[in-house]
């Protein structure tokens, strides 16, 4: 049962890891319940083939054995063996389908787990505390309710199958062996159907409450659920501190790259674009360096020390600051705008050379 302070559903990882304990809701009156319905009905189905398999068997039989004048026990154990073969088919279809229908039971419940979790040797099993503990529990009292449910349920169900049929059992001793046997069948197969009937309503029920247990008691604190999503995700302040390094590092790339610049383009104040351009290696300009107030006045400072030309062009830096990616290629719509820079630029190297 949760305790007070779970208060928060389990999350899919906390779900996946006791599925993998082998904790999943399972009620094994369900699964034999339905192999008891599954029993009874291929019985029905199987019982009157049966008989008259054996009726022929038994016929055969004892002629046979008034065949023999030596007998012996051997030969009249074989003859026996041969006479009652008729049940082994039946008790192995029967042993089949209820090996099945366990199967399917279980499959629809909990579907396929594989695990060793549970057969695994704990110390806590014997501790005498834990188990005396266990005994005034809420599912021994569960159980025993449960028990007393179905015995109650078999013993009206035979009174009134019985009542129903009492009629019936007044002819017996009018009726032929064979009657007797199909009457008496018949009378069991309508109790036993009800019962089996009634079982699986009480495994439906019992599932529903084990699937109920089952999330009560895989119920989490709030702790617990911020300690996972820190564990999956990663420590918030950890993510923080990391990406504050990231900036700082890349920050401190992209001014490195300002001294390699061809031009700066600024807003004038609060932009400031690199641009770095070689006919020879490159296809287009590539942006290096950009940044808003701070940032941008940085740019032209480092670009006034080393010499790097900058030009005024408030709609041109915006555009780059706001489009071009860093170290990004100029786009071909810019290309125009961004060559007349280029050019002034050369244009003025030339004249300061002169």
């Amino acid at each position: 049962m949760a305790k007070p302070e779970q208060t928060e559903k389990a999350t899919p990882k906390r779900r996946h890891e006791a599925r993998q304990r082998g904790q999943v809701p399972r009620s094994a009156d369900l699964a034999g319940a339905v192999i008891f319905l599954a029993v009874v009905l291929t019985l029905h189905v199987l019982f009157a083939p049966m008989m008259n398999g054996l009726e022929g068997n038994a016929t055969a039989y004892f002629s046979r054995i008034a065949l023999h004048q030596d007998q012996t026990f051997q030969s009249i154990s074989m003859l026996f063996v041969q006479a009652s073969g008729g049940i082994g088919w039946v008790v192995l279809i029967t042993f089949a389908i209820a090996i099945v229908a366990g199967i399917a039971a279980n499959l629809m419940q909990f579907g396929f787990v594989m695990t060793t979790v549970p057969f695994r040797w704990s110390f806590s099993k014997l501790n005498p505390i834990n188990g005396f503990r266990n005994l005034f529990s809420r599912r021994i009292f569960v159980n025993l309710a449960k028990q007393l449910v179905k015995l109650t349920a078999v013993a009206i169900i035979i009174f009134s199958t019985v009542s129903g049929n009492m009629g019936l059992f007044a002819q017996v001793g009018q009726t032929t062996p064979a009657a007797t046997i199909m009457m008496t069948f018949n009378v069991i197969y309508a109790v036993a159907w009800k019962f089996g009937l009634f079982l699986v309503a009480v495994g439906i029920l019992d599932y529903v409450y084990e699937r109920w247990q089952l999330e009560e008691n895989l119920k989490m604190t709030k702790q617990e659920v911020r300690d996972e999503w820190k564990q999956s995700e990663g420590n918030p302040e950890a993510k923080a501190a990391l990406k504050k390094r990231q900036r700082e590092f890349a920050r401190r790339r992209m001014m490195q790259a300002v001294p390699r610049a061809t031009v700066v383009v600024t807003n004038p104040t609060h932009y400031a674009v690199a641009l770095e351009w070689d006919e020879v290696k490159m296809d287009a300009p590539v942006l290096t360096a950009k940044g808003s107030d701070l940032l941008a006045k940085r740019i032209r400072d480092i670009a006034t020390e080393f010499g790097v030309p900058i030009m005024q062009n408030p709609p041109l830096a915006r555009t780059l600051y706001e489009r071009v990616d860093l170290d990004a290629p100029i786009p071909p719509n810019l290309y125009a705008a961004v060559a007349q820079v280029i050019a002034f630029v050369y244009k003025l190297k030339r004249k300061t050379i002169a």
